[in-house]
C-alpha cells in the first residue's frame, strides 16, 4: 500500500511537472508569436489592449461555469473593489503595455528575461521594509541580476548600449509593475479565486487603457497566419497557459513553479531563432542565464 502510495504521488509530481512547464513554455511562445504580429504591422498598443480584454473574457467566462453564484461577490466589498482597480491599472494595464513594448524595441527572449526581474523588486522592498541585509542568497542574486541585466545591455562595453534603452525602460517598467502582480492579488485571489480576480483584473485593465490603444480601429487586411496569431495569444497563449501553471504550481509547490517559470524565457529565446531567425550576442545569451540563475537561486532559497 505504501509502495502504491509512493508511486502515485510520484506520478502526481511528474504529471504536475509537465503541465507547469507546458505553462510556462506557453507564454514564451506568447511573446514570440506577438513579436511576429508586430512584425506584421499590427500596432503594438492594439495587440495588447485586443489580448488583455480577450483573455479577461475567457477567464471570466470560466470562473461564471465553475462558480456562477460567486461571480459579482468581488464587487460586493468596496475595499476588494478599489485594490481591484489599483491591480488592473498597475499590474494588468502598465505590466502588460510595457512588456509588449519591450518586445517590440527588442525580441522575446531578451523581454521574458528582463521581466524575469520581477522578484527582485519585491526582495528590495522586504529587506527595506524588514530594514535588514540582505541574506546569502540574496547576496548571490542581487550581483548575478545586476551583471545579466549589464551585459544584455552593453554585451559588456561600460561605454555603449547595444539594446535599444526604449527596449530596457519599458522592460524595467514591466518588471517592476509584475512585482506589484505578484504582490497585490494574493488577497483577492485567496478571497474571490484565482479566475474571478485575474479575470476582472485583465479586462478592466484592458478597458483602462483602451482609449489609448484605439481598439476600435480595427487592423485591416488580414490573413489566415495574424488570425491564428490573434488566436494563440489569446487562448494557448493566455487563459490555457494561466490555467496550466496556476494548476501544475498547485500540485508541485509554488518553490519549483517559480523555478520552472524560468522556463519561459528559455523558450522564447530558442522559438525566437528558431522560428524568426533572430540572432543573440553571446553577451545577451550569457546576460539572460545569469539573470536566471539569480533568481532560480532567490526562488529555492524561500524554501530553506
Amino acid at each position: 500500500m505504501e509502495e502504491q502510495r509512493h508511486k502515485s504521488n510520484s506520478g502526481n509530481i511528474a504529471a504536475g511537472t509537465v503541465i507547469t512547464l507546458t505553462g510556462a513554455g506557453l507564454w514564451g511562445l506568447n511573446a514570440v508569436v506577438s513579436k511576429y504580429l508586430m512584425a506584421r504591422g499590427l500596432d503594438t498598443m492594439w495587440v495588447v489592449n485586443f489580448r488583455m480584454i480577450m483573455s479577461g473574457i475567457v477567464l471570466l467566462i470560466a470562473a461564471a461555469f465553475r462558480n456562477p453564484g460567486g461571480f459579482f461577490d468581488i464587487w460586493k466589498d468596496r475595499r476588494s473593489v478599489i485594490r481591484l482597480l489599483i491591480i488592473a491599472a498597475f499590474a494588468f494595464g502598465v505590466c502588460q503595455t510595457t512588456y509588449y513594448l519591450s518586445i517590440d524595441y527588442s525580441n522575446a527572449g531578451i523581454a521574458s528575461a528582463i521581466q524575469q526581474t520581477a522578484p527582485v523588486f519585491v526582495l528590495i522592498a522586504v529587506i527595506i521594509r524588514e530594514h535588514r541585509l540582505p541574506r546569502r542568497a540574496e547576496l548571490l542574486t542581487l550581483p548575478l541580476v545586476i551583471f545579466g541585466s549589464f551585459l544584455i545591455a552593453t554585451h559588456g562595453d561600460i561605454h555603449a548600449l547595444a539594446v535599444d534603452p526604449l527596449a530596457l525602460l519599458f522592460g524595467l517598467i514591466s518588471a517592476l509593475t509584475c512585482a506589484l502582480y505578484m504582490v497585490l492579488p494574493s488577497e483577492l485571489i485567496k478571497r474571490y479565486g484565482t479566475f474571478e480576480t485575474v479575470g476582472w483584473g485583465l479586462f478592466l485593465g484592458g478597458c483602462m487603457i483602451a482609449p489609448f490603444c484605439r481598439l476600435w480601429e480595427f487592423p485591416a487586411a488580414w490573413d489566415g497566419a495574424l488570425i491564428a496569431g490573434m488566436i494563440f495569444i489569446i487562448l494557448p497563449g493566455a487563459a490555457i497557459a494561466f490555467a496550466m501553471f496556476l494548476y501544475g504550481t498547485s500540485i508541485v509547490g509554488p518553490v519549483k513553479g517559480g523555478v520552472y517559470n524560468l522556463f519561459e524565457p528559455v523558450v522564447a529565446v530558442t522559438a525566437s531563432a528558431a522560428l524568426l531567425g533572430q540572432s543573440f550576442h553571446i553577451a545577451e545569451l550569457l546576460g539572460i542565464a545569469a539573470i536566471l540563475l539569480g533568481i532560480a537561486i532567490l526562488t529555492v532559497s524561500k524554501a530553506e
